[in-house]
């Protein structure tokens, strides 16, 4: 059981969101609400108390166990963060929360990244905010006087700077890499003036400067931190009267960073802070300064170590500055502490932000890690892949039971719950077991829907159906959370090596081979089914070594890869040779370790030499020189069955060798699980000393796949959807091995366990699919054609038997029309806009809102930002003013429901005016969301044309009207010339798009109905409707009765006992996502094909 002290020095009682459950059929049918989704609940509106209880109450229906309550957008426009205000919402939230079964976690910043207390921090103490290192450069031709003012940017940019160091070198040194500068710190006059007579150059003139990043604290200073925590967590305590004690359970912080100035891109500059030169010295017993090029440029000597120094002090000093004092503060006050970092996925980007991320996962009591769009790890971005590794890894090894994954967030609203799946399988299979949606917006009025969509909240199409993918969630967390995760290889995280081969300003051959090399591995081993973990070296230092094994925690590594490295710790090297002398294996690649930048460096490259028979100089020495072409695996063995390889060449990214990797391995360890389609991925995890494996398909094709499973037993499937777990009846056995056939559907997804062998009577090879064995017959079904062929196993003894076919009968197509009604609001969306600037406050008298007024010199304008559209410039003086908008649109026949939806009207005050008057009364909570107001406006309509006018008074640039103007309502529209008519509903529509038949902008779900007729000669067979309707959402109904909804592939229901011989009513229920309403895309929806598929039955006598 997971706990931490609260500040009464007490144990809080069990938290399975953290802790984990034991496995049992029944928990894993009946799962504890704990392993659902946990979601940020985006603050972003006025927070009415009942609009926020039903919110609440909408949680808990779908099975979600809790929320963490996040600041975002659109919050300030109705109360200050950290307020009395907010706290009063909180406090509510808790009390709401207690009463209906929630939990409630805290998000601990007003939008992202954390440390700022909405800027509060560096608003109480400027000194606080973060500092940055620059080097400005300039070539000084000599003989030639220099005078550089540090003070403005008219020859290069040097604007609010303080000097740190100044020095000169001439440029045929720097090009050779000899140290030899001169100091130019002696010349430094009138407060930032370097004046400098240069001699016979030409020289390179280096001015490092400080500088300040106003929009983030300086989080290598602990007092940065001490200040967030007082200004954010001490608050939420007083709030809660200084007892979180059933109240908050924990606080999240989200991609914090050492550094945060264009972090994004190469350019000179590194991490600062105040007292950086005190720290190396303190560090490593000398002066930094004189060594500044060295971060910059290749300048021989001690270069890696001054550069592993640097980056090895700002990470201790970032560690204990922010994480230990977050950590500490959470653990005394009996909270849990979670999150994640910037930037997880890309080695180099781990330097620059944040030094080395597992120094800061191991005080995460929950280790978190972020993926963000709808896309995962392949073979052309297996960064991603990174991201999700590293987490897993540090969860592995320092002891969380559960690894968090922010997840979703900018998926757009085209979003369905076939895509929520997929992404949350890829993230399952590396390691994930706690999903974490991005995000759940209070209200997407207006801009807020902008605001890294979508919300999968109330708002969507499908939230009704939402419980059913929190179901298939929580099911799998269960299963994936506790026990321990198998894998035999661990790779080295490269990451001093990455320090040591450092400039800020410009890739390196060495720098890029490590990472290019790291993510190649990272994706074929995944491919070749070898799974594994990154491991830090300080984690590795205190590791065991024991007959032939790394073992970590609950891990246990027999193979140990190294990437192109150049530099390790001494420790690294001792674990490596203890290894080797046990047993164990080492693999290694490209480039070998010749520095030692901790520890012994004497007889270090001797070492190496001797652990694998290769002279680690010589072989970096012919990889710059680009002499290595081909790949040759050199190996070195000892009696003990010890191996260390080395797979000499250009770097395994340069031609990508997946066979010669795969030989390479094989020659160290066998694989746990063997899969024929490098496209599957798997996890391997030990349950309650059951051994289940999570397989899947990341790709849209399905793929018939073999496995073997190295280990005794029979295969099961836990079907994550249902709930239920059933044998599988076809397998063969192969001494101690097991081999088995899956298909695994488009984006599909299987979890499978190991029973024991109890001499079942089972199929080794089937034509049929079979449903039922027993000790007398076999039953299946199957549409075949040829005589089928069985091969049963009964008593030990192998069976062949020949199954005459049987003709399949021909599947019932539907009829093209189908019965139909919309659930839900059509709309016509509007983006056309005439519009005037009211400067006099005259445009009402002067007949704007009148439908027969002549707006025709008006400005054309698009939803969007009012000023950013205009011709010229806006004086800002001349705020706030009334801009008239005008627009048209046509009616056929007038519907009894339509409706104006207020969205995205930004402004201080509006008018709406429909074909001449004003629209009188107040709009009232739309369908949509809680803050988009609707109008009935079918008193205001005519048949024709129809003109609509909005004054709006702005006082911004970014206001005007930001959003499509949406008409909702029992409607269809009609084509006509430039756009659409409202014309009156349809009670069919044929199979097709239906956006292409009067719905172009519905979002919500159609309702088809249909009688088809079975002839009697069906009856008793398997009968499966198939139906194509994209990734959409399906739901079935057969004569009236449920037969059950399909979320995502595959897309095919067993109707056999709903149906009857004769007349039958199939009811089909399309949902479709968000995307048509709120972005105008007309995205092909509805019924596209179906069919009724009979297979006939079969039955063998043993």
């Amino acid at each position: 059981m997971d706990v931490i002290e609260n500040s009464g020095g007490g144990e809080m009682e069990e938290n399975k969101i953290i802790s984990g459950e034991s496995l049992s059929v029944e928990k894993f049918k009946n799962t504890s609400r704990e392993f659902g989704i946990m979601p940020f609940w985006f603050w972003n509106g006025q927070m009415d108390y009942k609009e926020m209880e039903y919110q609440l109450k909408e949680y808990y229906d779908k099975g979600i166990p809790g929320i963490f309550i996040h600041a975002r957008f659109g919050i300030k426009n109705y109360m200050p963060y950290l307020s009395d205000e907010w706290f009063d919402r909180v406090k509510f939230t808790v009390k709401k929360a207690k009463e209906i079964g929630l939990q409630v976690w805290v998000y601990d910043e007003y939008n992202w990244p954390s440390g700022t207390a909405g800027q509060q921090v560096m608003a109480v103490d400027p000194e606080l905010t973060e500092r940055y290192l620059e080097l400005v450069e300039m070539d000084i031709p000599g003989q030639f006087f220099t005078f550089l003012e540090g003070t403005d940017s008219r020859y290069v940019d040097m604007e609010q700077s303080e000097p740190v160091y100044a020095c000169a070198i001439l440029e045929e040194d720097l090009k050779n890499g000899v140290p030899k500068f001169i100091d130019l710190m002696p010349n430094l006059c009138f407060d930032k003036v370097i004046a400098w007579e240069a001699p016979k150059g030409p020289w390179k003139l280096f001015y490092f400067i400080e500088r300040k990043a106003s929009w983030y604290i300086d989080t290598l200073n602990e007092d940065s931190t001490k200040k967030f925590l007082e200004l954010t967590h001490e608050r939420y305590k007083k709030a809660m009267d200084n007892d979180f004690t059933g109240n908050i359970k924990g606080f999240y912080t989200d991609e914090p960073a050492m550094h945060y100035f264009e972090v994004g891109k190469d350019n000179y500059v590194i991490p600062w802070s105040k007292k950086i030169f005190e720290l190396f010295k303190k560090d490593h017993g000398y002066d930094l300064k004189p060594h500044l090029p060295k971060l910059y440029y290749d300048l021989g000597g001690d270069t890696a170590q001054v550069r592993y120094d640097f980056w090895s002090t700002l990470t201790r000093q970032y560690e204990k500055a922010y994480f230990e004092q977050i950590k500490n503060w959470c653990h005394e006050n009996g909270v849990i502490f979670t999150g994640h970092l910037l930037f997880e996925e890309w080695l180099r980007k781990h330097a620059r932000a944040s030094g080395n991320l597992f120094n800061y996962l191991k005080h995460l009591d929950v280790t978190g890690v972020d993926h963000l769009y709808p896309r995962i790890g392949t073979r052309e971005m297996p960064d991603e892949h990174v991201a999700l590794k590293v987490a897993s890894s540090a969860a592995h090894q320092f002891g969380s039971t559960r690894l968090l994954c922010e997840s979703l967030g900018g998926s757009y609203w085209d979003v369905t719950m076939e895509r929520m799946k997929w992404i949350a399988d890829w993230e399952y299979v590396l390691g994930v077991n706690l999903f974490n949606p991005h995000g759940f917006h209070y209200s997407i009025e207006g801009e807020r829907k902008r605001d890294w969509p979508p919300s999968q909240f109330y708002h969507h199409t499908w939230w009704r159906h939402y419980g059913v993918f929190n179901d298939y969630i929580k099911r799998l967390s269960y299963m994936l959370s506790g026990g321990r995760h198998v894998a035999k290889i661990a790779v080295l995280y490269p990451i001093n090596s990455i320090w040591t081969n450092y400039m800020p300003q410009s890739h390196t051959l060495i720098g890029d081979t490590i990472e290019a090399d790291f993510n190649y591995l990272t994706d074929t081993l995944l491919r070749l089914h070898m799974d594994f973990d990154y491991i830090d070296e300080d984690v590795l230092k205190d590791a065991q070594v024991k007959d032939g094994n790394i073992s970590i925690c609950d891990e246990s590594y027999s193979l140990l890869i190294l990437p192109p490295v150049t530099h390790i710790k001494e420790s690294t090297l001792d674990i490596m040779e203890k290894l080797y002398a046990d047993g164990g294996c080492i693999l290694a690649d490209a480039l070998l370790p010749h520095g030692c930048v901790e520890g012994e460096a004497n007889g270090f490259t001797d070492r190496i030499k001797a652990l694998f028979g290769v002279d680690p100089v010589l072989e970096q020495q012919r990889f710059v020189e680009r002499l290595q072409d081909k790949y040759t695996i050199k190996a070195n063995a000892n009696d003990r069955n010890g191996k260390a390889l080395f797979i000499e060449g250009p770097g395994l990214n340069a031609n990508k060798p997946m066979e010669l990797l795969d030989q390479a391995i094989r020659q160290c360890i066998q694989p746990d699980i063997e899969i024929d389609d490098p496209e599957i991925f798997y996890l391997h995890r030990v349950k309650d000393d059951k051994d289940f494996y999570f397989i899947v398909n990341p790709v849209e094709q399905g793929s018939d796949v073999s496995i073997t499973i190295h280990a005794k037993g029979i295969p099961e499937i836990w079907d994550m959807e249902t709930g239920d777990v059933s044998a599988m009846n076809c397998y063969k056995i192969e001494g101690d091995s097991i081999q088995f056939k899956l298909y695994m559907q488009p984006y599909g997804s299987a979890l499978v366990s190991l029973a024991p062998y109890k001499g079942e009577v089972h199929a080794e090879h089937s034509d049929l699919v079979i449903t039922s064995i027993d000790e007398n017959k076999v039953q299946g079904y199957g549409r075949i054609k040829n005589d089928a062929h069985l091969v049963m196993v009964k008593d030990g003894q192998k069976k062949s038997i020949t199954v005459p076919a049987s003709d399949p009968l021909n599947p019932i197509e539907f009829g093209r029309t189908w019965e139909f009604a919309a659930d839900g609001y059509n709309a016509l969306l509007i983006d056309q806009w005439k519009v005037a600037v009211d400067k006099d406050n005259d445009g009402f008298n002067k007949g704007y809102g009148k439908g027969t007024f002549d707006d025709n010199n008006w400005m054309d304008f698009k939803m969007g930002a009012w000023e950013m559209q205009l011709p010229v410039e806006w004086d800002s003086k001349n705020y706030p003013v009334n801009l008239w908008y005008r627009t048209y649109f046509d009616v056929e026949q007038v519907p009894e429901n339509i409706n104006l939806l207020i969205d995205g009207f930004k402004g201080e005050t509006y008018d709406i005016f429909i074909n001449g008057r004003r629209v009188d009364g107040k709009p009232v909570r739309s369908w949509l969301d809680a803050e988009i107001g609707e109008i009935d406006i079918k008193d205001y309509l005519k048949e024709g044309k129809n003109t609509i006018a909005v004054r709006l008074l702005v006082s911004g640039k970014t206001d005007g009207i930001l959003d499509l103007l949406k008409i909702t309502g029992d409607f269809t529209l009609k084509s006509i010339e430039g756009g659409y008519a409202i014309g009156q509903t349809v009670s069919s529509i044929s199979t097709g798009d239906w956006a292409e038949q009067g719905y172009p902008y519905f979002s919500g779900t159609g309702q088809y109905a249909q009688n088809i007729f079975i002839d009697e000669s069906y009856i008793g067979n398997v009968l499966k409707l198939e139906i194509d309707c994209g990734t959409d959402l399906a739901e079935l109904y057969v004569n009236d009765k449920r037969v059950g909804l399909r979320p995502w592939h595959p897309y095919e229901f067993d109707i056999t006992p709903y149906v009857q011989a004769g007349w039958n009513k199939i009811s089909l229920k399309v949902t479709n996502t968000l995307i048509n309403v709120l972005e105008g895309v007309k995205k092909p929806s509805g019924i596209f094909d179906a069919r009724i598929v009979p297979y006939n039955s079969y039955e063998v006598t043993l």
